[in-house]
Order: structure tokens, then sequence, then C-alpha cells
């Protein structure tokens, strides 16, 4: 059993795909919102903290005053030594955490995309299970900005329109540009917001098409619980050596 922190930046009512697998393992699971003002909790009795994505800027402290606690926090952890999992604009925060460059992107994507693994990724302990004989698996993007590597992080993964899609800081840091969380009811009615789904990617997938029922739901879900069982195994095993 773990404690989990979820940094969630909406309130649409939506529970991601990793709900259920941390019910099913007994793990106990909190929140926090700091867009919403929250104070930040002692990040010390975590064994993981994810810090999941949204639309705002995580360069923009001007549109979003806030973004400058939640970093703090995000420092916090890193000095406390708990665990991270930065998902899109989770990722952006921590690379920013980092000291990284976090810009609009040359190429942003939108849909099911495929995400590849270098050497570095194959080997990792928690992103190495999801690669397939060629080396990759499918993902979910959403993004209009990228990070730039972090100095002393180790790239993991790329997908063919842009380089930066996953990094590793330390053992217990993990960062993703790409998502594996999100649920077809949640990308449904994402896009069918006004505005939504207008994303410059080039190669982006028809709106219709992504929010479909597909196996790629699926697929990515249980991506997703790979990917976390790689990751508790990992922190819960340094918190009970640290203790």
């Amino acid at each position: 059993m773990a404690r989990i922190l979820s940094l969630e930046h909406s309130r649409d009512g939506f529970a991601y795909n990793n709900a259920g697998y941390f019910s099913r393992r007994g793990d106990v699971s909190e929140f926090a919102y700091f867009f919403e003002g929250q104070k930040a909790p002692d990040p010390r009795p975590y064994d993981l903290v994810i810090v999941y994505g949204g639309e705002m800027r995580a360069y923009d402290d001007r549109a979003s005053p806030w973004i400058k606690g939640e970093l703090r926090f995000l420092e916090a952890c890193l000095a406390a030594g708990t665990p991270l999992l930065g998902i899109c604009l989770g990722s952006q925060l921590l690379a920013r955490v980092l000291g990284a460059r976090v810009h609009r992107s040359d190429a942003p994507e939108f849909g099911f995309k495929r995400i590849l693994l270098n050497p570095a990724g194959a080997a990792d302990r928690a992103l190495g299970v999801l690669g397939d004989a060629r080396g990759g698996f499918l993902a979910i993007q959403w993004h209009d900005d990228a990070w730039e590597l972090p100095a002393g992080a180790s790239l993991l993964a790329s997908s063919e329109a842009w380089p930066n899609q996953a990094f590793r800081y330390g053992p217990g840091l993990l960062a993703t540009q790409f998502h594996l969380e999100f649920t077809r009811e949640h990308v449904a009615w994402a896009v069918a917001r006004p505005g939504e789904g207008e994303s410059a990617d080039p190669d982006r997938e028809d709106r219709a098409s992504f929010a479909a029922p597909s196996p790629r739901y699926d697929e990515i879900e249980l991506s997703m619980e790979r990917l976390l069982d790689g990751i508790l195994e990992g922190a819960v095993a340094r918190s009970s050596s640290a203790r």
C-alpha cells in the first residue's frame, strides 16, 4: 500500500484511468489544488507525488501566479527525496524546477502517437517495460509547449515529431510529455469544448476519431498501470529502507 498525492490543475469532474489501479491496490490517494490557493502539504509522508497536466503555460507566472507556489513545493519534494511523476504540464514544471527552458514547441502534437524508447529508456525500470518488439508504445499527445532536457537528466524517449518525450532525473523523478492517464470519456468531453482540438500539429488526429471508443484506450490504461508498478515498486522499497 502506498500514499499518493496528486497535483491536479482543474476541477472537470473526471477521474484518471489510474484511479481504479490505486483503489485495487488499497493505496491512499490524496489531492492538492494549488491553482485554488491550497496550502502546500509536507511532501515527506508520500510515496509518490504525481503532477498532472493542464491548459496553462508552465512558464506564464503572470497568467497563473499560483505556479510559483507549486514550483516551491516540487523543490521541497526533491529536497525530501519524495518520488515524482510529472505528466505533460507536470513534466514542464519539473523541467523548470531543474533549471531547463520551457517554451512553445516547434512541433505540437495532438492525438494517439507512438513513443520510441532510446537505450536509456529501454533500460529504465519503469518506462522500459512498456516497449514492444519495435522498441516503443502508444500514448496520447496533447501539447503545444515543450521542455529542454535539464542538466543532469537522462533522456528516455522521443516521438517522430519531437525528441524530448521523457526524462529521468536521479532515481526518483520521471517526467513524460505524453499522456497515459486519460480515459475516452475525458477526451470526448475535452475535444467537444469550443476551440479544443485545434492543434497546429500537421499530423493531428481527427477529433471524432480521437474520441471514439477504441481498444487504444485499454492499451494506454494497461501501460499506465505497468508504469506505476515500476515506479511504486522502487518508491516503496526506498521508503522502507529509509525507515
